[in-house]
């Protein structure tokens, strides 16, 4: 379960960086490639909550609760077409890497 994990991980995580270079470049495909890509993220953050720690009050992984979904709000944002959604987009991506922190990792596994 922990190599299908990270390969949904990953896989969202160039999803994401795909469709917002196709954004960048006004294709089509981008919104649709990003919006998947978030899902997929959704999905990832979903398998590996920790309800005992929510009930529990952990702030950490309250925190990630609603990194959720704001990014599931961002998501319908699109859906929804608001003026905003480009805004919400960002505010959620950021969101999302600075409360997951700990699974960005820059150093070599031993």
């Amino acid at each position: 379960m922990a190599k299908i994990s990270s390969i949904l991980y990953t896989l969202a995580t160039i999803l994401i960086i795909v469709g917002a270079l196709f954004i960048l470049q006004d294709d089509t495909y981008g919104i649709l490639i990003l919006g998947f890509g978030l899902v997929l993220n959704i999905v990832y953050r979903a398998i590996n909550i920790d309800f005992k720690k929510i009930e529990s009050f952990d702030w950490l992984e309250l925190l990630k609760l609603g990194s959720m979904i704001f990014m599931a709000t961002a998501c319908l944002s699109f859906i929804l077409e608001l003026e905003q959604k480009f805004n919400l987009l960002i505010v959620s991506i950021v969101l999302d890497l600075l409360v997951n922190m700990k699974e960005i990792s820059f150093k070599k596994k031993a």
